[in-house]
């Protein structure tokens, strides 16, 4: 009878044990993903100061574009960018949006995540994309935890500029043009119509 009980015993202390690591191990889930999270989100922010804008000489001319020519070469540049990278995205655009798609990392599991912008063209020629939406799934993460993982997770070329806090990305075609032998800036972006225009400048 003796033996039994002190069997009971053991039997109850290892299935408090059981449950007492169950715990520990929950809340130390709990707490690493809260720091990752805010690791993410506080990330430095990239200087969103642009270069200068290019001046409209005799060596000037108009390009126009539409909406599948416009993502025809954002793939092509993208596939050079990110060869023999392990994590990838896609710069779509749509009739209202431009969007970023990829994937994402929480609580170790992988997620695809569409990335919504507003593109705004800029009095010196670049671009800004203002973030309108995200959906991740199922979950509600915040726009800035996204961005922040892209930041800094994915190739991200010199010339476009992050800033999680205020939810926008800069295309600074200013910075993009100054070491090449075409110089680009952009004049009319119209995603309902799908028009585009740019002006490309033969520098001296």
């Amino acid at each position: 009878m003796k033996k039994s009980r002190q069997k009971n015993k053991q039997h109850n202390k290892s299935g408090h044990n059981w449950w007492r690591w169950a715990f520990f191990a929950l809340l130390f889930i709990m707490v690493g993903a809260t720091v990752f999270v805010v690791h993410e989100v506080s990330a430095p922010v990239s200087n969103t100061e642009s270069t200068q804008p290019l001046k409209k000489t005799d060596s000037s001319f108009e390009v126009k574009l539409n909406s599948n020519q416009v993502n025809a070469l954002a793939d092509n540049y993208l596939t050079r960018l990110q060869k023999g990278q392990k994590t990838k995205y896609d710069f779509v655009v749509g009739d209202k949006y431009a969007t970023i798609t990829g994937s994402t990392k929480f609580l170790g599991f992988n997620l695809n995540f569409s990335l919504n912008f507003i593109p705004k063209q800029l009095s010196n020629g670049n671009v800004l994309l203002k973030a309108k939406g995200l959906a991740v799934g199922r979950l509600n993460l915040p726009i800035k935890y996204v961005m922040g993982y892209i930041k800094n997770h994915y190739k991200i070329p010199k010339w476009v500029q992050l800033n999680q806090k205020k939810k926008t990305i800069l295309l600074d075609l200013n910075r993009y043009s100054k070491h090449r032998n075409l110089h680009y800036a952009a004049e009319q972006i119209n995603l309902k119509n799908g028009e585009f225009k740019f002006l490309v400048t033969v520098p001296k």
